[in-house]
């Protein structure tokens, strides 16, 4: 269906009293995974060094650990675990994140193209993970993903296909897969998000409020 562009050209426990049992990957080692959501975090206020720029749109990447699973509801699930959100325009920029983080994926891409996510749905690649401690309980941390390296496609062949249904979302459809499957920063960034009329999504609560992405976030 393709990722809608808004924006302008200018380059353990889920909260929601789920219970989970997660046991956390670990540090260093490679793990085999794949794209399997493309998440639109919606428009965001844009306060670069105290001035506001325009509303920038904002996207993250959720990657299934092949043969990793997490129990939720006593229903055991493919593990997968969110990127950190990065800004998008209508093109790739040199100085933005989205074309390091497509040429994980395609080693074409170049400054000027449009990132056609939907056509590297389900690719292959490698992750490692770092720990961070979760700021309430030093004694619980967090997953968070470190690295995200390509496979060469001779190598992909034999790598196990996702259990979960690959999705690129939409801000605006809270019933797609990607959305559904927001939680963490992820979601955090999306309930912040900037809706028709110019304000914040009340549901955030953060009416006005422009902090900068991850602060106050334990992960």
């Amino acid at each position: 269906m393709g990722l809608k562009r808004r924006g302008g050209n200018e380059g353990g426990s889920g909260g929601d009293g789920k219970n989970i049992v997660y046991v956390n990957l670990e540090e260093g080692v490679e793990y085999e995974a794949r794209l399997v959501y493309v998440a639109d975090l919606g428009l965001h206020k844009n306060d670069y060094k105290g001035e506001l720029k325009p509303d920038v749109q904002k996207i993250a990447l959720g990657f299934e650990f092949m043969g990793e699973t997490v129990e939720i509801d006593e229903v055991v699930t493919p593990k997968m675990l969110w990127d950190n959100p990065f800004n998008i325009y209508h093109t790739l920029t040199e100085k933005g994140t989205e074309l390091v983080k497509f040429k994980i994926f395609d080693k074409t891409a170049e400054d000027g193209d449009i990132a056609d996510w939907d056509s590297v749905l389900g690719t292959p690649v490698t992750i490692t993970v770092k720990h961070v401690k979760d700021k309430k309980d030093p004694t619980k941390f967090y997953d968070n993903i470190n690295s995200i390296e390509p496979i060469p496609k001779k190598f992909q062949k034999g790598i196990a296909k996702a259990e979960l249904t690959v999705a690129v979302g939409d801000s605006e459809d809270k019933d797609n897969e990607a959305t559904k499957a927001l939680y963490g920063l992820t979601q955090w960034m999306y309930d912040r998000r900037v809706v028709e009329g110019g304000r914040v999504d009340p549901v955030s609560g953060l009416e006005g409020d422009i902090r900068q992405d991850d602060e106050d976030i334990p992960f």
